[in-house]
């Protein structure tokens, strides 16, 4: 998918410029051949990506879809869930009902246990 989306801009860019493949090689300092079977969706690597990108004075970038932030916080509401949903597993095979309340607690003595460990813990 992203790979398609990288080169219709790429095609894009060279449409606009009214640049051959020929000049496009030349400028990336790669052979015309790679360039076509890039253009073709064929056989890509990034590094081949990049020099084509440079060469259409364009750049490559990763751009994440959400803040560190809000990854870290939306990664310890989900361990947090997880540890209630395994306590409530435990009380339901032992007849004991959880009600709301105490679940709300639960899950929110479990989030604050979590934010307290160190952030590499939290991702497994």
């Amino acid at each position: 998918m992203y790979k398609t989306l990288i080169i219709n801009e790429l095609k894009s860019q060279k449409e606009a410029l009214c640049i051959p493949y020929e000049s496009i090689a030349t400028r990336a300092g790669i052979g015309i051949a790679t360039v076509k079977r890039t253009f073709a969706g064929n056989d890509i690597s990034f590094d081949t990506l990049e020099k084509i990108a440079m060469a259409l004075d364009c750049e490559l970038s990763i751009k994440p879809k959400h803040s560190a932030k809000s990854l870290y916080k939306s990664q310890v509401e989900k361990k947090a869930q997880e540890i209630v949903e395994r306590v409530m597993q435990t009380s339901a095979l032992e007849d004991q009902a959880v009600d709301i309340e105490a679940q709300k607690k639960m899950l929110t003595q479990a989030k604050t246990m979590i934010a307290k460990m160190p952030k590499s813990q939290i991702w497994g």
